[in-house]
């Protein structure tokens, strides 16, 4: 079976654009020295689960507000005080998470600090959250919203089906989020 790139996947999905926006939000933030990665479903697809989304999600420090708005604006992304976000200039909706802040409601696991290159690995030419990151953010995301759980916690199936991870990877994620972590694959493993 060929290994399919996120790129690939989301030609297929008919979403290019978002892959587009992807590369062009990066390169507008890395010239203005803005340290950053893509986190949500892209950071899924990134990954090596092809799933599909209509946003692009990205992790930044607060310090950065100032500057990733002057940078956007004048690379022609619309801000939108109503939802909160940027629009790009085909539509697709680039929003950001806070470093340090909550990874879900009531979560005691935060946010990591995208200038902290652990916490980082490049895919496809990409800053994203590692494996063990963007899977803590996951589970913190779903255990915290209801409305959440079920496509957070699926995201982490797939991904841990899809890189055979065993209950031992728990040791990498918040000691708050390993019992969680341990169920899904469980509940990854269960073909009935």
């Amino acid at each position: 079976m060929a290994v399919v790139s996120a790129q690939q996947a989301y030609q297929m999905l008919g979403n290019a654009s978002l892959w587009e926006v992807a590369h062009e939000c990066h390169a507008i933030l890395d010239v203005a020295a803005v340290p950053h990665a893509i986190v949500g479903g892209v950071a899924v697809c990134l990954h090596g689960y092809q799933r599909n989304t209509v946003d692009l999600d990205l992790l930044v420090a607060s310090a950065s507000a100032v500057p990733i708005r002057l940078a956007l604006e004048a690379a022609g992304y619309q801000w939108s005080e109503e939802t909160a976000e940027f629009r790009s200039r085909s539509g697709i909706a680039v929003q950001f998470l806070t470093a340090a802040e909550r990874a879900g409601a009531g979560s005691e696991a935060r946010l990591p600090d995208p200038a902290d290159k652990t916490v980082i690995i490049y895919l496809e030419g990409l800053p994203v959250l590692t494996l063990a990151k963007l899977i803590e953010s996951k589970i913190a995301c779903g255990e915290g919203s209801l409305r959440r759980t079920h496509k957070d916690f699926a995201d982490v199936v797939e991904l841990i089906a899809k890189h055979d991870l065993g209950s031992a990877f728990a040791r990498h994620l918040h000691k708050s989020l390993r019992k969680s972590f341990k169920q899904l694959v469980v509940q990854s493993r269960d073909t009935g």
